[in-house]
């Protein structure tokens, strides 16, 4: 049995190592979102994921106005896709596949990010408070990963959100980060397939949309 021909690239620079990531972000973003997040993918740093250039010139880049390219880029924002923070879009961890190089104090970069993940839901109402960072640079220290506590809120907001549509009765939303910490542990110790998490995030992101439906949005509830 003659071994399969090498597959050779055409052109070595410019790719993108679009994976399972790519895939759960066209099952899951509006084509407006979804071309955006192609184009972002394509010009951000392989070591950092972020692609520094403001709203106008993407517009002129993709050659849509601004009215196109705002909307777009506050979708991927509110479903956890990319960080914006004008002139810098991050993709995030779980969209990015490649592993990102640490920039500055890497403990706080890590805090910044678990605090950035940990408010994007909307069933979550988290001051995070200094309890909520000592925990998150306890889970630095002990060296669990971004994508690990991304997985965990992921999996614990669907399961919060499963609870407010089954329940008659209103019921807080999650107030800290120590909601997570029991999940944490679950996903650090189980071995689970890439197809599941992608399962779990359209899961989360289709049960919030029910909620928010529902409810007309966050406000309607504190946190405890």
């Amino acid at each position: 049995m003659s071994p399969a021909p090498r597959l050779v690239l055409k052109q070595s620079t410019g790719w993108f190592a679009a994976g399972w990531q790519f895939g759960e972000a066209l099952l899951t973003l509006s084509d407006a979102a979804f071309k955006l997040f192609a184009w972002l993918c394509l010009n951000a740093d392989r070591h950092t994921g972020q692609v520094r250039v403001p709203l106008s010139e993407i517009s002129r880049e993709l050659r849509k106005p601004e009215t196109w390219t705002q909307p777009a880029l506050k979708e991927l924002a509110a479903n956890g896709v990319c960080r914006w923070m004008e002139p810098v879009v991050e993709i995030a961890d779980l969209y990015w596949p490649y592993e990102k190089q640490p920039s500055g104090d890497s403990a706080q970069d890590y805090v910044a990010e678990v605090r950035r993940m940990l408010l994007a839901p909307a069933c979550v109402r988290c001051r995070f408070t200094p309890a909520d960072e000592k925990l998150a640079r306890e889970l630095h220290r002990r060296g669990v990963g971004l994508t690990q506590i991304q997985r965990a809120i992921l999996l614990g907001c669907s399961r919060k959100y499963a609870t407010l549509l089954g329940s008659g009765a209103a019921r807080a939303p999650i107030a800290s980060l120590s909601y997570f910490s029991e999940i944490i542990e679950e996903v650090c110790h189980t071995i689970t397939a890439d197809s599941y998490w992608a399962y779990v995030h359209r899961k989360a992101v289709e049960l919030e949309r029910q909620w928010l439906s529902r409810t007309g949005g966050p406000a309607n509830q504190s946190a405890s």
